[in-house]
């Protein structure tokens, strides 16, 4: 990889992150709007359905973007695009909560689902490749 894809796979996980963190946002929102049950950032619930929604959001969008992004480029290598962009995004991600309670069950789980994500997209941009 160019030192040119790796500014491309960082705005790549900063754009992933600040989708993903909107994408939350409005989950709970709506959540809370249906169920006319307010919440607040602290709020256990808030907690619960934020980690829901990234778990379904992040991974999408992670396909999304890396396939997006590796799609028209035959000489990158899609995989370790996915790969950087994944890793950018777990440092600035988790550097955000000086990297704190990163080693449960449920945090890697959700890593794992938007490390798959990742790499399904940039199986995606190899497949379309090829057709």
């Amino acid at each position: 990889m160019k030192p040119a894809d790796f500014v491309k796979a960082l705005l790549v996980a900063v754009l992933v992150m600040a989708l993903d963190f909107g994408c939350d946002f409005g989950f709970v929102s709506a959540w809370a709007m249906i169920n006319h049950h307010p919440l607040t950032m602290t709020d256990p619930k808030t907690i619960e359905l934020s980690s829901l929604a990234t778990r379904i959001f992040a991974p999408v969008l992670f396909v999304l973007f890396i396939w997006l992004f590796s799609r028209r480029r035959p000489d990158r290598n899609a995989f370790a695009f996915a790969a950087a962009a994944f890793g950018i995004y777990f440092l600035v991600d988790w550097a955000l909560v000086a990297f704190q309670n990163i080693f449960t069950v449920a945090v890697i789980v959700t890593l794992g689902l938007k490390l798959g994500g990742a790499f399904v997209g940039a199986l995606l941009s190899r497949l379309g490749r090829r057709a």
